[in-house]
């Protein structure tokens, strides 16, 4: 028996075991899950440099939204300071 076999039969069982409520609650909780995962994933990994900087973010569609809307001037200026770059040798005027 393979590995998948083995995944499919373990799923069947545990539909037929658990009641309704229950499947629902975890088909839900591992679909909210791997979306989190997937979008941390998706910011750590796959950055563009052609594209500006990200604020990172754990929720996809929430993003920092609650974080900004506590106090926008502290969210601005702490994103200002992690994506400034240091700046440019030579004279200034």
């Amino acid at each position: 028996m393979g590995l998948l076999a083995v995944l499919v039969t373990s799923v069947e069982r545990l539909i037929e075991v658990l009641p309704l409520w229950q499947l629902i609650s975890f088909t839900l909780a591992a679909f909210v899950t791997s979306v989190i995962l997937i979008n941390v994933l998706n910011q750590l990994l796959l950055k563009d440099p052609n594209e500006p900087p990200l604020v990172f973010h754990l929720v996809p569609f929430v993003g920092s939204t609650i974080t900004y809307g506590i106090d926008p001037f502290k969210f601005f200026f702490a994103c200002r300071e992690k994506v400034r770059s240091p700046p440019l040798p030579g004279p200034s005027h």
